[in-house]
Order: structure tokens, then sequence, then C-alpha cells
């Protein structure tokens, strides 16, 4: 057992995290402006360099773990679930972030536009989707989606080492 894979994953998922939250206090106060861009675009560069870290580091940690193809084929579906859970958790998070944002509108302005609100909340530029983007539970989804990968890769393995073994027994 090699205690710097363990620190280093460790490291690498915190600051995977601290991205996450700065990402996420990008976004401007409900109903306020937000100029022109959105810098937290900027930070999918480097999430997405340590979520290749992360895959490579889970899979140094599990290697020698021994798991039947049935409890690694479990543990990808339970991974799977979780993932989609969370997607569904995170389309519900964004209609009541729509609902929160209508309240801001009127209070300021008098009136909901919903057209504006609808085009601020549909698509990755726009610095208002930040929370939506960059939050605890986007997180949790990416180290479970860095999980599931390393389990697809013990289980791709997993059956190549069978089919090896049964190639060679004919």
């Amino acid at each position: 057992m090699n205690i710097r894979r363990y620190i280093g994953l460790i490291i690498n998922a915190f600051v995977c995290l601290i991205l996450v939250l700065f990402g996420n206090a990008m976004t401007p106060e409900p109903g306020r402006s937000s100029g022109n861009g959105n810098p937290a675009i900027l930070l999918i560069i480097p999430l997405s360099l340590l979520f290749l870290v992360l895959v490579y580091q889970w899979i140094r940690v599990f290697k020698d773990l021994k798991m039947s193809l049935s409890t690694v084929s479990f543990v990808i579906l339970a991974l799977a679930g979780y993932i989609v859970a969370g997607y569904v958790y995170q389309l519900h998070r964004l209609e009541a972030y729509r609902e929160v944002l209508a309240e801001a509108f009127e209070l300021r302005y008098g009136e909901v536009d919903w057209a504006h609100i609808e085009s601020i909340t549909s698509g990755i530029l726009s610095i208002h989707m930040n929370n939506q983007f960059f939050n605890l539970n986007t997180y949790f989804m990416m180290v479970a989606f860095s999980l599931l990968l390393c389990f697809m890769y013990k289980l791709i393995q997993g059956l190549m080492k069978r089919r090896q073994g049964t190639s060679v027994k004919n």
C-alpha cells in the first residue's frame, strides 16, 4: 500500500473542489447584470486535466484490489445510477434557480421577463449558470464519473484476462 498514491489523490480531489467552488463563486447575484463574458468557463481546462489525472489515480489506487466481475459490474451500475440521479437533481435545481431569478427580477423591475430568464439560464456560456455547473452536486458527479471510468477499466481488464485464460486452455 503506497501512501503517496492516496495523498496525491486527496490533493487532486481537493484542488478540483477548490476550482469548482471558485467557479460557483463567480455567479452574479440573482437580478444583477453580469457584464460581458464568463471567465469561469476557463476553469473547464484545468478541471478536465485534473479529471484525467483523477481517473489515473483511481486506477492506481485500485490496481491491486481483487473484485469479481459481478461486483465490478454492480459498482459500475451503482455509480451510473448515482450520476443519473445527480443529473436529475441538477435539472430540478435549475428550475428552482429560475424561480429565484424570477422573484429577484420582479422585486427589482416590478415584472418577470421569462424570455430573459430563459436566455440567461440556457447554455454553458452564461455567467448566471455558473452555480448550476460548479457546485457540490456536480463535483461529486465528477468524482463518481472518474470512479466509473476506473471500474470500467477494471472490468475490461478482467474480461480480457478471463478471455486469455479460456483461449490458453483451448
